[in-house]
């Protein structure tokens, strides 16, 4: 008995000094290298090949690897990072039936050219084929053309077939142009110089079937890339597509590396070894451990501050914060209840970001619960979102008001939550039909009104949101069913339109293009509009806005939009939440370049964030 003993206290032992040691280890894992900045990641990346993976996983990781073309600044604006400069312009081709009418309408627009210096035509010509004139514009889009167009004798034009049936005919060709010129400074991080063959290669390796990139949308309306010499890239669309330009902050493969081989093969050797421009390099990747990247001194910008970046793989909130508290890595995003344990403590420093997500509750518009605007506004009217935002952020975020969120330039703050009236919302249902029945549920037409509001698990604020929503409408005569799935049968059931009611949320782009959420043509199964959502304004709406270039004219199309939506009701939009990140104070500060030289500054929140220039961070006290 007494050697039992004697060996269950050994190994007791010997637990607690192997977990003593193993603590030790980790907590100085990030301070070996004092010059190093130690975040956490709540997943390890698939891949670190950024034309094949988009989860945030890798994302973050592939930002400091790599870069594009373009860059949005910390305002949102786009700005150069590959490219030192770039101009748009369109070709309009106008087809005569003969030569003889095609030199007579030249003709007759250099005329209009000097009438009219405000429509920006850069030139006029007649095409070899003698037929065609080509008109080059500077600024694309259609409004120009058609005004030309209108002075042009119809009996003169061969109008241009649409380049898909559902598309309107034009009695020309549209072809925007951008003209993208390269900085001449940049190399891999192998040494070998960045140039315009690269650019090239990456749209042939994101069109490639094979990559099954899921960036392969925002580049099918391009026609052809032409690379006239290493510094210039002539990139040309089939007709106007507004959001091209943002595509292009796509990060840039290397063809030196990968140029004749078979993308199948390049999870074997690039994508968890990959070679970038960026102003760090990849170093190691331990599986389900972390990931490290060192200081790249051969970047273009200037080298970087830091030694190195380490990106920890922590799973689960509670090591997230243990990893934080204990120096293990320097920044932690904050649950909403815990934020106010930090607030008044001077050793911390508190730094809140606006969030370009929001939450909702999806209705599918095909059951017969939910076909009805007047119901819809009467689920929204019944729901307390307030109520939700203080109980389950606690306060840190603002309620929603449809599609954009207030960081994006085309949100449209006059637009209000509908107000919290569980009255009005009951004298809407009855109005509608929907009656209260012996067991005070409502009923129409024989039928109760009983659906199922499903969500994922993992997500504690997703299943409370429900659980809220299931309070606040039972009280108005309305039973609601929460059901929570795993992952992957969750978005099962939801992309087969398999569901009442659903409770997600939307991580937007800076882009304010909805095509592929609220048009029509994107109901059916696979479709990311998957609540079946059909509006004809809102389609055109959307259509409009992809093809307009003047800021001041998109802006009116998108709070347009954003208005008729949320007036609709497709979804209980919720909140935009706010991410607030807690870091040691007095640890790091910002010294990032800009055109009129660097610029030194604490931390500070910005519309893109906190983070914001974080390759430029430089550490201030030790750990």
């Amino acid at each position: 008995m007494h050697f039992f003993r004697w060996v269950l206290y050994a190994a007791t032992a010997a637990f607690i000094a192997l977990l003593i040691a193993s603590f030790f280890s980790t907590a100085s894992f990030s301070t070996k290298k004092k010059n190093e900045l130690s975040l956490g990641t709540a997943a390890e990346p698939s891949s670190l090949n950024p034309i094949m993976q988009l989860e945030s996983a890798s994302a973050e990781i592939m930002g400091f690897l790599f870069n594009g073309l373009l860059q949005y600044d910390e305002n949102l604006e786009l700005t150069g990072s590959l490219a030192s400069s770039w101009s748009l312009s369109q070709i309009t081709t106008f087809q005569c039936h003969t030569a003889a009418e095609a030199a007579s309408l030249q003709e007759l627009l250099e005329k209009e050219k000097n009438l009219h210096p405000e429509w920006g035509i850069l030139s006029i010509a007649q095409k070899n084929d003698l037929s065609q004139v080509l008109v080059t514009l500077k600024e694309p889009g259609y409004e120009v053309s058609e005004v030309i167009a209108q002075k042009i004798p119809l009996t003169m034009l061969v109008p241009f077939p649409a380049l898909k049936p559902e598309e309107e005919t034009h009695p020309f060709l549209a072809e925007p142009i951008i003209e993208f010129t390269l900085r001449r400074d940049v190399r891999w991080h192998d040494g070998a110089p960045f140039t315009a063959h690269d650019v090239l290669f990456t749209y042939n390796a994101i069109m490639d079937e094979r990559t099954a990139s899921p960036m392969r949308s925002n580049f099918e309306l391009v026609s052809k890339i032409e690379t006239p010499d290493p510094w210039h890239v002539i990139v040309h669309y089939r007709r106007p597509f507004s959001p091209a330009l943002n595509s292009w902050g796509t990060l840039i493969l290397p063809a030196h590396l990968l140029e004749g081989t078979s993308p199948l093969t390049w999870g074997n050797f690039f994508n968890r070894h990959p070679i970038g421009t960026g102003p760090f390099r990849f170093d190691t990747w331990k599986n389900n451990e972390y990931i490290r990247l060192t200081r790249n001194p051969d970047y273009f910008l200037g080298s970087p501050h830091l030694d190195s970046i380490v990106f920890r793989v922590l799973p689960d909130p509670l090591t997230q914060r243990l990893a934080f508290e204990t120096h293990q890595v320097d920044f932690w995003d904050a649950a909403p209840w815990a934020v106010k344990n930090f607030v008044n403590d001077p050793r911390y420093q508190l730094l809140n970001s606006p969030s370009n997500t929001y939450t909702y509750v999806g209705w599918n518009l095909k059951r017969p619960f939910f076909a009805d605007r007047n119901v819809r506004q009467a689920l929204a009217e019944a729901v307390n979102i307030q109520e939700i935002v203080d109980a389950i952020l606690y306060g840190k975020g603002t309620p929603s008001t449809g599609i954009f969120t207030p960081r994006m330039w085309c949100f449209d703050p006059s637009i209000k939550p509908l107000p919290y009236d569980p009255k009005k919302a009951e004298a809407l249902l009855d109005a509608a039909g929907w009656k209260r029945g012996p067991d005070g549920i409502r009923v129409h037409n024989g039928k109760r009104f009983s659906f199922t509001l499903i969500t994922n698990n993992g997500s504690d604020i997703r299943r409370d949101i429900a659980t809220l929503v299931q309070d606040d409408l039972k009280k108005i005569g309305i039973e609601v069913h929460v059901e929570i799935y795993e992952w992957t049968v969750f978005l099962k059931k939801v992309m087969q339109h398999d569901f009442d009611a659903t409770v997600l949320a939307w991580a937007l782009s800076n882009d304010c293009d909805q095509h592929h959420i609220w048009h029509s043509s994107q109901i059916g199964e696979g479709g990311f509009n998957y609540v079946g959502y059909n509006n004809p304004r809102v389609d055109e709406l959307i259509t409009k806005l992809r093809q307009e270039y003047t800021r001041s004219k998109q802006l009116q199309l998108a709070h347009e939009l954003q208005q008729i939506i949320y007036q609709d009701q497709p979804y209980l939009f919720i909140y935009v939440p706010e991410t607030t990140s807690i870091l040691w104070s007095n640890t790091y500060r910002v010294c990032y370049p800009t055109d009129h030289g660097w610029v030194d500054s604490p931390l500070k929140s910005s519309k893109a964030g906190w983070s914001h220039n974080m390759e430029w961070f430089y550490r201030i006290a030790p750990q």
